[in-house]
């Protein structure tokens, strides 16, 4: 009690003196956490729980310090402890034992080769070494998640513990699509419904899309347990709740692309479980519905202006007129763009994370956007745009033979929780591939969360393989 009253008293003197920085609120939140989570344990803090503790960081990915170009963002904040830790008990607790690395590091170890020699082509320089630098951070956090997990009961609770923060992080996201004021950054209306007004809602990320992400990664994996009749991860209505949280948070989001790969992976899962019958049907409904909204677009318009703009992202049909790249006009110009530059730049592109600064240059003629600037809203395309046709092979190729991995695994274990595991994972995998037909995701740390934990289970299913 004493220690919480001197934390209490420090914090009451802080908030009139920093009240006006909104970076001081985002440091609380960690610190809130903190100490919620490390009360909680007694004050036995070990090196799973600073992971758990950077795990509940990813919904709030968009808050960071510094300026638009370089920043340090609150999960990076929460990895400068977890490192330290890990690295301590590295050398101090196993010293001289060597460390293992995986043989899919190469693809990495090249990757990051093919970033560092594209630097030359940058017309922004420090951008792109900040990129790479993130990008190494990136990679050193999934070996430390391969190298933490290290038997099941650990991979375990990373999993109760991922499944558990999204969801509730979801709850938030349904509060801030009524009540624009819970929203940190700009509150973006998507139309009015029953006299209510709709916003997108992100919870701490800037751009909806990629909580969406996160969320339809997560939504994956939860359903995978939920329809595992093996494994029992977590009470199955907790996780059917936290399914529903899920679902309920992308479409706070009204991101289109999530829910859309969403379903095709939930079509996937209910197949490979033996409820063919129910994926046959969700997948006829698909189509159904997506006949409806290619062939109906003047009847809703005229109709329902809140699911124009739901469905078409423009509720009012003669702005649409007005402004014909309102809907897909600006992602097809970049998506030209960020061909052209791989053109003329095949072999290491333009640089890393310079697509969206090239683009003025490379802009379709005739196209006219007000900004000189735009992303590039496909993975693919600025893998060969940024990394050029090597930079695009490798990265791609460090996930297909993840996903080899998996299906061999899948295949020839025996044990349950490891293939219900790896299941749930390569699904997570497949929605992540689809959305980045539409968004730029190599960065996303749920993406590399599932890379470590993948390699994480396949280090302890190979022990078991080999004591068999």
């Amino acid at each position: 009690m004493k220690r919480l009253f001197i934390i209490a008293l420090v914090l009451g003197i802080a908030l009139p003196v920093f009240a006006q920085w909104r970076e001081f609120y985002y440091i609380s939140t960690l610190l809130a956490c903190a100490l919620i989570f490390f009360s909680i344990k007694k004050w036995q803090v070990s090196l799973i729980d600073l992971l758990v503790l950077f795990l509940i960081t990813i919904p709030l990915h968009t808050l960071r310090f510094g300026t638009q170009e370089h920043f340090i963002r609150l999960s990076e904040i929460a990895f400068i402890p977890l490192f330290f830790w890990w690295l301590a008990q590295l050398f101090l607790k196993q010293p001289g034992k060597p460390l293992t690395i995986r043989k899919e590091f190469i693809f990495l170890a090249f990757y990051l080769l093919i970033n560092i020699a594209s630097i030359r082509n940058s017309i922004y320089p420090g951008i792109s070494m900040g990129r790479i630098a993130i990008l190494t951070y990136l990679f050193l956090f999934t070996y430390m998640v391969i190298n933490i997990l290290n038997d099941k009961d650990k991979i375990t609770i990373i999993l109760k513990t991922t499944i558990l923060i999204s969801g509730f992080s979801a709850i938030i996201a349904a509060f801030q699509c009524v009540f624009p004021n819970l929203i940190i950054f700009t509150a973006v209306p998507i139309g009015r419904l029953f006299g209510i007004t709709f916003y997108r809602s992100g919870v701490g990320w800037h751009d909806p899309n990629y909580y969406a992400l996160y969320l339809g990664m997560n939504a994956s994996l939860t359903l995978t347990f939920i329809l595992s009749p093996e494994i029992g991860l977590l009470n199955r209505r907790l996780l059917k709740m936290c399914f529903l949280l899920q679902l309920i948070g992308i479409l706070a989001t009204f991101s289109r692309t999530i829910l859309l790969s969403l379903i095709f992976v939930i079509l996937y899962l209910f197949y490979y479980f033996g409820r063919k019958k129910l994926a046959l049907s969700l997948f006829s409904m698909t189509l159904i519905t997506l006949a409806i909204i290619s062939v109906s677009s003047l009847v809703i318009y005229r109709n329902n202006p809140f699911f124009a703009s739901v469905i078409y992202r423009v509720a009012d049909k003669d702005k649409l007129k007005e402004q014909p790249t309102l809907i897909m006009g600006h992602r097809y110009a970049a998506f030209k763009a960020n061909a052209a530059m791989f053109v003329d730049h095949p072999l290491l592109g333009v640089g890393p994370f310079m697509a969206m600064y090239n683009f003025d240059k490379y802009r379709p003629r005739g196209y006219n956007y007000p900004l000189p600037w735009l992303a590039s809203h496909n993975q693919y395309l600025q893998l060969l745009a940024e990394k050029g046709i090597f930079g695009f092979l490798i990265f791609l190729g460090f996930i297909f033979v993840i996903l080899k991995n998996m299906h061999r695994f899948i295949k020839k274990t025996t044990n349950p929780l490891g293939k219900t595991c790896l299941i749930g994972l390569r699904s997570s995998v497949f929605v992540y591939l689809i959305v980045s037909l539409s968004l730029e995701t190599s960065y996303e740390l749920q993406f590399w969360l599932t890379m470590g934990l993948a390699m994480a289970v396949f280090n302890i299913l190979a022990k078991e393989e080999k004591y068999a």
